[in-house]
């Protein structure tokens, strides 16, 4: 299981080998992330598994849906991957799920998580919207007292740069824009407006989700942090 540190990629230097090697929860986290991408949502996607990595429930983003599985949000800006996982998992059961997703939770899901039965959070990609919005431990001694959910991520190879970058294929609008550019995500917004210009988005979306990875490896690739850093 990849942990969200960065350091296999100098094992696995194809995007297939990398793919094949990322753990289920993680293809499927992806797989639903791409589904939301392909019918107009914003793209996110989450599963929860048990702490062996059977998958209890895999969801997407739901934002711009007319419908939904039975007990899953849609249509409204309640409906993200994280919320329509969690919103499918019993009440009350032992915290000891681990949720894999495939960007950094916002405050609302953190806190959907933090009520449901989920011991730890991979994240694949870094969101700087949200960036330390996961600890509730100030607001109260009781939140202080709890243990705490884990978090690993974000992932430091270009698994965790697609997370960022699908995400961004969805216009958050020019205020939203001019903070990410801010925030160091210049060049990906670049490269999303790139393939927006030159009709790539519809040729991304007839593809499966590992072949856009191949697709994009070459963007990912640069984008990557390790590559910007040479």
């Amino acid at each position: 299981m990849f942990d969200g540190h960065p350091g296999g990629e100098e094992r696995q230097t194809t995007p297939t080998a990398i793919w094949s090697g990322l753990d289920n929860a993680w293809q499927e986290a992806f797989r639903q992330a791409w589904e939301a991408f392909r019918t107009g949502n914003i793209a996110v996607g989450a599963c929860a598994t048990t702490p062996d990595g059977a998958v209890v429930h895999a969801a997407r983003n739901r934002v711009a849906d007319s419908h939904a599985p039975v007990g899953e949000v849609f249509g409204s800006s309640l409906a993200h991957a994280e919320v329509n996982v969690v919103a499918r998992l019993s009440f009350g059961k032992r915290k000891e799920l681990v949720l894999t997703t495939t960007l950094e939770p916002c405050l609302q899901c953190s806190t959907v998580v933090r009520l449901g039965p989920i011991a730890t959070v991979r994240f694949a990609g870094a969101d700087p919207l949200w960036e330390g919005c996961h600890d509730f431990s100030p607001l109260s001694q009781r939140e202080a007292a709890r243990t705490h959910v884990e978090m690993i991520g974000p992932r430091g190879d270009v698994v965790g740069v697609f997370g960022t970058l699908i995400s961004r294929f969805w216009d958050h609008g020019p205020k939203v824009q001019e903070f990410l550019r801010a925030s160091g995500e210049a060049d990906s917004l670049n490269l999303v407006r790139e393939l927006k210009a030159s009709g790539t988005m519809p040729k991304l979306a007839a593809m499966d989700v590992d072949v856009a990875f191949a697709y994009l490896w070459p963007q990912l690739k640069a984008l990557s942090p390790r590559s910007k850093a040479r």
